[in-house]
């Protein structure tokens, strides 16, 4: 006796599973990018120019790991808002050294030049931060 075998049927892969997969990674990636434009700051190094020689007191701003402090007062982000708006005030071509210190997070560096820049000193200088 014989049995016959049923005819086989070719199995086919569907496509739709990957697709769906390839579209949600898609849309992963679409959601998870910045599409923020970064922009560059300038940042000038102090040096024996006619400018330093004419500036005779730059005001220092010493950035630490727990907030900011000039001439030995200690400033939150805030007060460094206003102490900055004060100085433009005074004068708006007065140099700025921001003394950093050694590990400070970058964050408060940015913190700071983005503080002068908003408002409106344009003479800023970052060096490292001196024992004096």
């Amino acid at each position: 006796m014989r049995l016959e075998q049923p005819p086989r049927r070719r199995r086919l892969v569907s496509l739709t599973p990957l697709i769906d997969v390839v579209f949600i990674l898609l849309v992963f990636f679409m959601v998870a990018s910045s599409f923020v434009e970064w922009q560059a700051f300038s940042v000038s190094a102090p040096g024996d120019d006619a400018a330093s020689e004419r500036d005779e007191a730059p005001l220092r701003l010493r950035v630490e790991h727990q907030g900011y402090r000039i001439d030995e007062a200690a400033l939150t982000a805030t007060e460094l808002d206003e102490r900055l708006q004060a100085v433009h005030a005074e004068d708006a071509e007065r140099r700025i050294y921001l003394l950093v210190g050694a590990g400070v997070p970058v964050r408060r560096v940015v913190q700071a030049l983005d503080a002068a820049s908003a408002a409106g000193l344009s003479h800023v200088a970052v060096r490292r931060g001196e024992a004096e």
